[in-house]
């Protein structure tokens, strides 16, 4: 006689959950691994959050990392991503804003130093070319293909000298932009104003609020890039708390192309070094992306650097995460190339 009770088949079902693949970069959102919604998992939300029989991949759709932020226990945090740290100190941050494709402010910044000038960047052709020059074509090249991605993103070119001059409104026309970008000369500069330029942007653009960061997308991001090109130039910063309310701002980022001399002249490698600490140290949340460059190299290199920050930033992973290569083995984490 069968003695087994009636429901135990069932348990036994129950018990065998598949393992729900983890979420990377392939697998953002563990959308395989979503189970169709239907009659039976309507109340799987009211079930204790570990519950066997709670349905894997029951999120709500478009929350991106911040839903596993949302899910955390009060007081703790959500997803910890491990963000570039300043001097080499790799800490975690952690990122809880949805991982939506809104619109972007991007702000350039364009450096015009002396330095700008110095025609010692290899061409495609051999022939020697300056920094300023290939800026430009770089910044044209980048402000035309995120139009093309998304036609809603707006652009504000910045020149910076002495001082930063905001020399063309946002907007959505890459013509505009590129029709400021070429009639610019270089300046000797004996100082740079970064908190002016912080302030400059904070009088310029009035950054988003949303009822919930970890959850509702902002209407929009607001992002800077800095080319900058001066190896001996200390910026001036004294990081008032207007400036680090901006720079700790989920909806803001700093990014930084940085073209110096320290493979060409040896005695400046540890000034460029320091100057590339510093823009390091302004990335609080671990969500920017730096890049430096030598004038003794390609003028490709440049062009790479600008291809790379083409990403979202809401969307992008933090540097010390990222990999261009096609291949495995190809290309090294951007972490270990920056440090």
């Amino acid at each position: 006689m069968d003695t087994s009770e009636p429901g135990s088949a069932a348990e036994d079902e129950e018990e065998k959950v598949p393992d729900v693949r983890p979420r990377t970069r392939s697998n953002p959102e563990g959308a395989e691994d979503r189970a169709p919604s239907g009659p039976g998992s309507v109340g799987s939300r009211g079930e204790a959050p570990g519950n066997r029989g709670e349905a894997p991949g029951n999120r709500s759709e478009g929350e991106g990392e911040a839903a596993s932020a949302g899910h955390s226990p009060p007081g703790q945090p959500g997803t910890a991503w491990h963000g570039p740290g300043s001097h080499g100190q790799h800490g975690e941050v952690t990122v809880r804003t949805p991982r939506v494709n809104c619109p972007e402010k991007v702000i350039i910044c364009l450096d015009l130093a002396e330095e700008m000038a110095v025609p010692k960047l290899e061409s495609f052709n051999g022939c020697r070319s300056n920094a300023l020059t290939v800026a430009q074509k770089m910044i044209e090249m980048f402000v035309r293909t995120k139009h093309k991605i998304d036609k809603s993103h707006e652009f504000a070119l910045v020149v910076v000298n002495n001082d930063a001059t905001w020399l063309s409104g946002f907007t959505s026309d890459p013509r505009e932009v590129c029709s400021c970008l070429y009639d610019l000369d270089t300046v000797v500069c004996q100082s740079f104003n970064l908190d002016g330029l912080f302030n400059l942007i904070q009088q310029k653009v009035e950054l988003p609020v949303t009822d919930n960061v970890q959850t509702i997308p902002p209407p929009f991001v607001v992002r800077t890039i800095l080319v900058f090109g001066r190896p001996r130039c200390q910026p001036h910063f004294c990081g008032g708390e207007h400036v680090k309310k901006l720079l700790q701002c989920p909806y803001f980022f700093f990014d930084v192309v940085y073209i110096h001399n320290g493979v060409d002249e040896k005695e400046d490698e540890s000034s460029w070094k320091d100057m590339f600490g510093f823009f390091g140290s302004l990335d609080t949340k671990g969500t920017n992306y730096k890049y430096e460059v030598a004038l003794a190299g390609p003028a490709l290199e440049l062009h790479n650097c600008m291809a790379k920050l083409l990403a979202h930033p809401l969307q992008r992973p933090c540097q010390s995460h990222a990999h261009y290569g096609l291949l495995d083995g190809g290309d090294s984490p951007e972490g270990e190339a920056a440090s």
